[in-house]
């Protein structure tokens, strides 16, 4: 037992919003871990909660020293509850899980293994599995994700390589929940989600494998997600809140900007997912919505690099450059 500040071995941040019914789940999980001589330290921060989490999250710590709570005064978004949380993190290792998924404490423990025996590995990323509207499907990933991890594991799981041999999981969705990191690595390195209430995971999704020396890759599955297809949360909303996506691209943009080397490396995967995602939330906007979101996704393709539109063009997505030509021009783009 260890109390919430003392060093550990795993610490677990969870932005809490009404999310009352399964927190004590969530502490169990990670605590249960304890049994087996992995240290832990769990992290709730509660997002300006209106169904009385807090007041659970206080009883967890009052009953276990390894739990700290940390609040907001006003809802923040899940991206600044995950960065209120990081600081106060004292494990060597870190992960970043929601407060209503299933976590599957063996594989986190056996990845928790193989860093310590990998020390050149700064992330591991594992699979999931989807559960939609209380029930199991049976769907592991989603069909693009399987694709990609099933190209990078075909001489076997786990896989290990440098960013750029690693550079096809940017592409995969950016749950934060499915990687650990090493904590010292990515306090030295910088570590920052987004501050929109909608696709926040962005960019800690593409810090943790671009800022990573060696990334660890395998299909077994850490999580569980639980999807609820009439729920109220962020995932299902498609109005003005919406608009929000394309700061968090704009803002993932930007660290490509500063980068050259990175921008020139994965800008084609950049805009690959950009596109992907400009078309998945397109076609879900309420109507009156869509003006504002079209001039918002043309603004941000105004921001390419001619060099690195070129190479998309000639070498990378020929028909991704013509769709976003199309966009910023119209069809006699070229």
């Amino acid at each position: 037992m260890v109390t919430a500040g003392a060093p550990c071995d795993l610490s677990v941040i969870v932005p809490v919003y009404n999310a009352a019914a399964t927190l004590e789940r969530v502490a169990g999980e990670v605590l249960a871990l304890q049994a087996d001589g992995l240290r832990c330290q769990v992290i709730f921060v509660d997002d300006a909660s209106g169904d009385g989490s807090a007041g659970v999250a206080d009883a967890l710590a009052d009953r276990h020293p390894e739990v700290l709570v940390l609040r907001h005064e006003a809802n923040r978004g899940a991206g600044v509850a995950r960065m209120t949380g990081w600081p106060h993190v004292t494990g060597r290792y870190a992960l970043f899980f929601d407060a209503d998924d299933i976590l599957h404490g063996d594989v986190l423990r056996l990845t928790v293994e193989r860093m310590e025996a990998h020390p050149e590995v700064d992330t591991a990323m594992l699979a999931y599995r989807y559960e939609r509207g209380g029930r199991n499907t049976g769907i592991e990933m989603s069909y693009s994700d399987t694709q990609v991890y099933r190209g990078l594991l075909a001489a076997g799981s786990p896989a290990i390589g440098t960013p750029g041999e690693m550079g096809a999981l940017l592409m995969v969705t950016n749950y934060p929940w499915n990687k650990v990191i090493r904590v010292a690595h990515f306090r030295e390195v910088g570590l920052r989600f987004g501050t929109t209430h909608v696709n926040n995971d962005i960019r800690g999704h593409w810090e943790m494998i671009v800022k990573a020396r060696r990334i660890m890759l395998s299909d077994e599955v850490i999580c569980t997600h639980l999807v609820d297809p009439e729920g109220q949360n962020i995932t299902n909303r498609f109005g003005a809140e919406r608009l929000q996506m394309l700061d968090a691209l704009g803002d993932l943009y930007g660290l490509l900007e500063r980068d050259p080397d990175l921008r020139r490396r994965e800008a084609h995967r950049f805009w690959g997912l950009a596109h992907r995602l400009y078309l998945w939330a397109r076609e879900r906007l309420e109507p009156e919505v869509v003006p504002r979101f079209d001039a918002g996704w043309a603004a941000l393709i105004g921001r390419i690099d001619l060099g690195d539109y070129t190479e998309l063009r000639v070498r990378h997505a020929p028909e991704l450059a013509d769709a976003l030509a199309n966009h910023l021009l119209g069809p006699q783009g070229s």
